[in-house]
């Protein structure tokens, strides 16, 4: 009877210890975004000419990191294109963006990570800055 007993207390043990194992790494994705160039205001302004962006994301909970460029506008979801796509069990991911003196920039890129607790996304505003003498 004595050894039931430690069976049982122990497999309840193990129960409630594993469970909050599996609990813990299923918890909700957190990220902090940061880019170069920085944000002024809600827009982060591109130079005219060739360039890059550099997306850094800090994240915890996650083991998928994906960066959209979306067209701004109403119902512009279909036409995204995929510019970064990583995977494994990183706190810090980068995505680097390179344009030319021909793109034309009005867009929002939406940063999406995902983990076992779900996903979360965020959005950047990006834009061109114009020289003072361009033709607006």
């Amino acid at each position: 009877m004595a050894k039931l007993i430690t069976t049982f207390v122990t497999i309840l043990f193990l129960s409630f210890n594993l469970g909050g194992i599996v609990q813990a790494n299923e918890q909700p994705p957190l990220m902090s975004i940061k880019t170069i160039p920085s944000p002024e205001g809600n827009w982060v302004y591109i130079p005219e000419g060739d360039g890059e962006m550099i997306i850094n994301v800090s994240t915890a909970y996650v083991n998928t990191f994906k960066v959209w460029r979306v067209p701004t506008g109403t119902q512009q979801w279909e036409n995204r294109i995929l510019i970064c796509e990583k995977r494994g069990n990183v706190d810090d991911w980068t995505c680097i963006w390179r344009y030319t003196k021909d793109d034309n920039i009005h867009d929002h890129f939406v940063v999406e990570v995902t983990g076992e607790g779900g996903s979360a996304t965020d959005s950047i505003n990006v834009t061109r800055k114009h020289s003072l003498d361009h033709p607006q």
